[in-house]
Formats: structure tokens, sequence, C-alpha cells
């Protein structure tokens, strides 16, 4: 869904389906499931406040078994057009992380919420908190399959490391 700025209502503009932004993720098995937007026009800023849901489709970061997950957050952006102009190196403080920008007089809503939602994706999905992983040896899931792999050799590397961990 892309909005106009300029013509943004002064009441502001609300958002309340998911229909409304049209298609947001192009991934199979990820939806909008839930959204409530309200966007307002101040001056040149844009002020993009509410919450969303979503369903994604990710992989166990230790068994690579697919799994369905929701993410959602609230939002509460602030954007300014954007200059086009680059600039030098600038540090950031803490009110410019809920900074953003947008190009020329319109506002990506759909782009927006996909880039909210990559934002919340955990950083290391699990299918569940017990997750035994794949066997290095083997490769096997060690959820389904108990694995007959003998343990591998401590890295030799790591040899100095142990000797300390012995003396304390």
């Amino acid at each position: 869904m892309i909005v106009r700025v300029s013509e943004i209502p002064e009441e502001g503009l609300q958002i309340h389906a998911p229909a409304d932004v049209a298609p947001v993720f192009t991934d199979e098995g990820w939806s909008l499931d839930r959204v409530g937007l309200r966007i307002e026009r101040r001056s040149g800023e844009v002020m993009v406040t509410g919450n969303y849901r979503a369903t994604v489709r990710l992989q166990c970061g230790r068994c690579l078994e697919g799994l369905t997950t929701h993410v959602g957050s609230d939002v509460d952006l602030r954007l300014l057009p954007s200059t086009g102009a680059r600039h030098e190196e600038v540090e950031l403080g803490p009110d410019d992380l809920e900074l953003d920008f947008y190009q020329g007089d319109s506002l990506d809503v759909g782009g927006l919420l996909r880039s909210e939602t990559f934002l919340a994706l955990p950083m290391k999905p699990l299918c569940r908190p017990d997750c035994r992983g794949l066997c290095p040896a083997c490769g096997g899931n060690r959820n389904v399959t108990a694995c007959a792999c003998a343990a591998g050799a401590a890295d030799p590397r790591l040899a100095p490391l142990e000797a300390l961990r012995r003396r304390l």
C-alpha cells in the first residue's frame, strides 16, 4: 500500500485490516494477521504508530526443521522526507532509532511492515527450547532418533582453555 503524504487527512489515516495493506510478504507461509496503524502528517514529518502481528515460516537454528511462529510489535516511527544527499558518518542517538525516511511524496506501508517484521524475528529460532540439534558426525536429527556416533575428539586449539578450567 502506497500512501501519498500530501493526501493524508488532518485527522490522520487509520489502517485496521491486513487486506488494506495488500500483500506485504512474498515468502510462502508468511502472512500479516493483524494490523492497527495510525498515520499522521505533521509539517514534513510523518508519524506512524500502532501495532501488527504476522505469522512467519522459519527453520530451527539447531535441527533445521521448519517451524511456524508469530511475531509482531508496537510501531512508533517518525519519518522524514529523504534529501537524497549522502552524508558523512553520523553517530546515531537514542531518538534516531525510531527515525526513517520516505521518498518523494509516497510512503510504502507494506515495506515499512516488512522491515518491522524482519527486525522482530528471533535471532536464533528454535522449534522447541530443548531442541537437541543435528549430530556433528552423521548429520542426523537428534530429536527424531538417538545417535550412536562416538563423541569427536576435542579441538586441540582449546587445550589451553581446558587446562585453565582444570586449575580453577
